[in-house]
């Protein structure tokens, strides 16, 4: 399906007092694409941490970092120790001190941009993901390496944290070839400046490690909805600890927070689907064809969990507002229901484009959010289906195409593993087909297989937050043990809390670990300008989102090819 031509130029273009992009930022926009594409191209895919730096700690504040198990590095003039056994007593820090041994970082840090660090299997630096630096205008050596630290001589710490965003730009930039490459130049700006929702990370014993985004899309408060993440389990540990931060410009609302732990036979593997519903899966079935839109043959894409995925690839000259996936699986006899495991994420460019429309609202864009507090939710999640904003599932009965269910709205920072139950009524096709559905671009789908074993018999656990400690070491437990409308709130970048569960007893069995929460989030704007209200209301048309995503693109590629001097 093609798009007529548009008579009318995007938005942003219409006149400088609204909400445009202009000659000079546009300029500035492609020239750092490209800068960062050389810097790729030299130095390759890499991960990258930011230091979080403050003045003057306080002694609350220093007293939490032994207990969390971080590794604390001393600094006087140009010398630096390890310190352990670290204790604050009587606004003093005291400890012993030793050398520390571990490599260099690849340049030196910079407290001002994302710094990189290796991730190989000879040569791993995540140790620093877990470093807090603390720098002393004084202190005192009573002898055998012990040292006595005033509190109010340490004038700065520095506390190292992954840098989700820039890591993950730079993995967009080392995976993309060929037609696709324009658009993984463009999602490595799109990452730097990402509008998203909570990150969770989870503690193994000796450092963070991050797992994904909670409640994705869930951008108005009539929006808030339940999430069902899967984390790793960590053998041994009695208590799981986990960290919830605000990492871009939002205001992040958390009402729930809790764990299912479920305990379960060796051979099944557990996931809970978006309403909650715990689901054993034996023996997957993976696709025997799957093809794309554009008829293709992407089986091997979808065959396994690793770095293959599919995404839209469009020729320059189609614009299908819409893209899929036929999946084909072999019939099962008698069979009541099956289940479609997928593993997937968002493509970065849904919260490009998503932050492009509100910059649309101009000046009225806070009334409009508040406005969007009191509206109807179910008409919300009909337009983001009506945009093929969520993933849709259909199955194909007597020939024609029935829609199933959607899986929910998942983020770009992570691929997440999710599953829906498709009924089975017996005037399905042979084989099987599924379709998946999407707006074009908006989503990348790394793997997808059938289940048709039968639930097993599991135990599950539903366990409450223990503690909860934010930034300020203020107790913030109570917002998130019910859902009763008390938000645990995160309305600025770094905010964060560390939250602790007390996990029951080992079975024996196996045990899957999965996160539930509900929430919502607020993307914090200022767009300046007057709307041109006529052209919003042409949004309520299906497929008007993503009709905005190709002006988009389009502009930006015109200003990639455009000589030099035409600039």
């Amino acid at each position: 399906m093609k798009i007529p031509d548009q008579k009318r130029k995007p938005f942003y273009l219409l006149r400088t007092s609204r909400c445009s992009i202009q000659k000079k930022q546009v300029e500035k926009f492609v020239s750092v694409i490209l800068i960062f594409a050389m810097f790729n191209l030299t130095v390759g895919c890499h991960s990258y941490f930011k230091v979080n730096s403050s003045p003057r700690p306080t002694s609350e504040k220093i007293a939490t970092l032994d207990a969390a198990g971080k590794t604390i590095i001393i600094h006087f003039g140009t010398k630096k120790w390890l310190l352990t056994d670290a204790v604050v007593k009587n606004d003093t820090l005291s400890g012993t001190t030793g050398e520390y041994k571990m490599p260099p970082t690849i340049h030196p840090v910079n407290p001002e941009r994302p710094n990189r660090y290796l991730v190989k299997r000879n040569e791993n630096q995540e140790y620093l993901l877990n470093e807090v630096h603390l720098y002393l205008d004084e202190y005192a050596s009573p002898g055998n390496n012990k040292v006595l630290i005033p509190v109010k001589g340490i004038h700065k710490i520095e506390i190292y944290d992954k840098d989700t965003a820039a890591t993950v730009g730079s993995w967009f930039l080392g995976a993309v070839t060929g037609t696709a490459a324009f658009i993984g130049l463009l999602s490595l700006i799109i990452v730097l400046t990402k509008k998203s929702c909570p990150f969770i990370y989870t503690w193994d014993g000796k450092s963070y490690h991050f797992e994904g985004e909670i409640y994705s899309g869930s951008i108005h408060k009539p929006l808030e909805r339940n999430d069902y993440l899967r984390l790793p389990t960590y053998p041994g540990q009695k208590t799981y600890t986990l960290k919830i931060t605000n990492e871009v410009r939002e205001s992040q609302y958390t009402n729930l927070m809790e764990l299912l732990v479920v305990d379960h036979p060796k051979n099944v593997t557990v996931l809970a689907d978006k309403n909650g519903t715990i689901t054993t899966m034996g023996e997957a079935i993976p696709p025997t064809l799957a093809t794309s839109l554009e008829g293709s043959d992407v089986t091997s894409l979808l065959a396994s969990r690793d770095t293959l995925f599919y995404q839209s690839n469009p020729a320059l000259n189609d614009k299908p507002l819409k893209d899929y996936l036929i999946l084909d699986f072999p019939v099962k006899e008698n069979a009541k229901s099956a289940g479609l495991v997928i593993r997937a994420k968002n493509s970065v460019l849904l919260d490009y484009a998503m932050g492009k429309f509100h910059d649309l609202f101009g000046s009225k864009y806070n009334r409009y959010m508040k406005n969007q507090d009191n509206a109807s939710g179910a008409e919300m999640r009909q337009w983001t289906l009506d945009q093929g904003i969520p993933l849709s599932l259909y199955v194909e009965r007597d020939g024609n195409w029935e829609f199933v269910d959607y899986y929910n709205v998942m983020g770009p920072m992570a691929f997440k593993d999710d599953v829906l139950k498709v009924p089975l009524k017996g005037n399905e096709s042979h084989p099987l087909r599924l379709k998946l559905e999407f707006g074009t671009f908006l989503w990348e789908i790394d793997y997808a297989a059938l289940v048709y074993s039968p639930d097993r018999e599991v135990t599950t656990h539903i366990i409450p937050v223990n503690t909860a400690v934010n930034e300020q070491q203020q107790d913030v437990s109570a917002f998130l043990l019910h859902d009763d409308g008390l938000y645990y709130t995160q309305p600025e970048i770094n905010n964060r809390a560390v939250v602790t569960f007390n996990l029951p007893e080992p079975t024996g069995q196996s045990r899957t670990i999965i996160l539930h929460t509900k929430g919502w989030y607020r993307v914090l704007q200022q767009p300046a300008g007057t709307p041109d209200t006529h052209y919003l209301k042409e949004f309520r048309k299906p497929g008007r989102f993503n009709q905005f995503i190709y002006e988009n693109l389009d502009y930006v590629r015109k200003q990639v090819s455009k000589p030099e001097k035409e600039k």
